[in-house]
């Protein structure tokens, strides 16, 4: 254990030391001076203070989670572990996304080029909702082996791989709305905007207490997990809803307007897909020597079918796959 724990900070000053390398290679070589108050410095602190703040929302409404699932036996580990797997493809998806794309809005807007914002709004919310929702769709679909074959062993039983896999799937239904809210909210920063969402993440937070708190007596642990699912498309409904006064640069293009129904058909078959080849597998995901292999192989089918009918149905190509990449190079 603690060996892992030296491992965050490593890992943290060998991510800072290739970041400041690249910056030096961009042509932004970082160097360490004492700090000078410039007016740019002041506007940046007047800017970011509620950015600031809001990431202090998070922590409250983790806290509140927490403290409901305190009064339950087990219920913190077992948000724990849910928390880690559903923050995974959060982390992968959302936060890139957000970080891709505050900087291209913010350079289309101050050059007024409303296509090309509008245009970098909806790629990025087209890739998020092609990578998000079959990852919610996934973890709603095959908690429990997933659960079963990563933790169960020693003092982790079947029990706590059911409860934790409940708590999954309904964080897993949130899923979306979070990585969306990473899409969503560079339409305010961008602008400077960063009071509205801090106003929102407060609204949320409310929302998550009361959920969390209220159905704690009748749902126990669960509630917790339901309160920050819903909290999180609360924060989406309020985010989106603010860009309506935005214009055209907010709103979805023709192709995001195509592409949406087509990935939720082929999430929906990728779900039927695992139900079945999940049954299938039953005996070897549960109590065998092979449940490594047939989890790899279920989620394997899984991706294989959702990404077969996105071809099929025109919503990626594979020279819309190569421009990813190359983009994420830096071509």
């Amino acid at each position: 254990g603690l060996v892992l724990a030296w491992t965050v900070p490593v890992a943290g000053i060998l991510q800072l030391g290739m970041v400041w390398i690249a910056a030096a290679r961009a042509g932004f070589p970082l160097r360490v001076k004492l700090p000078r108050m410039t007016p740019e410095l002041r506007r940046l602190a007047v800017v970011a203070t509620p950015a600031a703040l809001a990431g202090g929302v998070v922590q409250i409404n983790l806290i509140v989670g927490r403290q409901v699932a305190s009064f339950h036996e087990g219920a913190v580990a077992w948000l724990s572990y849910a928390d880690r797997l559903y923050q995974l493809p959060l982390g992968v998806v959302g936060i890139a996304v957000g970080i891709v794309l505050l900087p291209d809005l913010s350079r289309k807007l101050a050059q007024s080029d409303i296509e090309g914002s509008r245009s970098a709004f909806s790629r990025a919310a087209e890739f998020a909702l092609a990578l998000s929702l079959p990852a919610s769709v996934g973890l709603v679909m095959i908690p429990l082996p997933i659960v079963h074959v990563l933790f169960e062993r020693g003092a982790f039983t079947s029990a706590d791989s059911m409860a934790t896999a409940i708590a999954l799937a309904v964080y897993a239904a949130g899923l979306p709305a979070f990585v969306f809210q990473k899409v969503v909210q560079p339409l305010y920063f961008a602008r400077e905007d960063t009071t509205t969402p801090f106003r929102f993440a407060v609204v949320s937070m409310i929302v998550n207490a009361v959920v969390a708190i209220g159905l704690s007596a009748w749902l126990g642990y669960v509630a917790a997990a339901i309160g920050t699912t819903v909290a999180g498309w609360a924060m989406l409904a309020l985010l989106w809803r603010g860009t309506l006064t935005m214009g055209i640069a907010a709103t979805p293009d023709r192709r995001l307007l195509r592409s949406t129904p087509r990935i939720l058909l082929a999430s929906a078959t990728m779900a039927i897909v695992l139900w079945i080849t999940g049954t299938a597998l039953e005996p070897f995901l549960f109590g065998s020597a092979l449940k490594y292999p047939a989890l790899a192989a279920l989620i394997g089918i899984g991706m294989l079918v959702y990404g077969a009918v996105l071809l099929l149905t025109g919503v990626f190509s594979a020279k819309d796959a190569r421009s990813m990449m190359n983009r994420g190079r830096g071509k």
